[in-house]
């Protein structure tokens, strides 16, 4: 869907950061951009801080058009001329929202924030629209992709766990009786 959102207007759109929680989403979403050949990077704490720093240049530069970040980009960086923020996931804590769409009020320029909003994360965005105290509005998604999730934030939903929790044993210890 991102791909689709930033092929259709790649001419406009000079600078873009895409925000997710969490580094090994940032990871996949830069890899997945520049298979379908587009001008991204990712920035993490995983990187030295060279390169972090390397990357920001390319980015301020306009080398690199679409900047994939963790929250460690959300907070106290001043880049100028940001034309979009991309929100993958809703953050965690509500004031982060508020930095990372912030990007784009600099300096007196405006631009677009997007947030995607699954049934499981509409809680969150809920205790986002309180903290600004102010309703944020909700775009259906294109066509082609169907429809989403009605917004019914006072319901909550919980995420399905997905994996194990127990610990993984390499040679397990029969359980029960044993008869010989």
């Amino acid at each position: 869907m991102i791909e689709s959102i930033l092929k259709d207007k790649e001419k406009e759109l000079s600078s873009v950061i895409i925000f997710s929680s969490t580094k090994q989403k940032v990871k996949e979403l830069d890899r997945d951009l520049r298979k379908a050949g587009l001008k991204a990077k990712a920035i993490h704490s995983d990187l030295e801080q060279s390169e972090r720093e390397e990357v920001l240049r390319n980015f301020r530069s306009k080398q690199t058009q679409i900047l994939v970040a963790t929250d460690i980009l959300a907070r106290g960086i001043d880049i100028e001329d940001i034309n979009l923020v991309i929100n993958y996931d809703v953050p965690g804590d509500a004031e982060d929202y508020i930095h990372r769409i912030g990007r784009t009020a600099r300096a007196s320029s405006t631009g677009i924030a997007l947030t995607f909003i699954n049934e499981y994360d509409q809680q969150k965005f809920f205790q986002i629209e309180t903290l600004i105290g102010a309703e944020v509005k909700k775009l259906p998604l294109p066509e082609h992709l169907g429809s989403g999730p009605a917004y019914t934030p006072e319901v909550k939903i919980k995420k399905p766990f997905a994996g194990n929790k127990k610990p993984f044993r390499r040679n397990p210890k029969p359980q029960g009786n044993r008869t010989k």
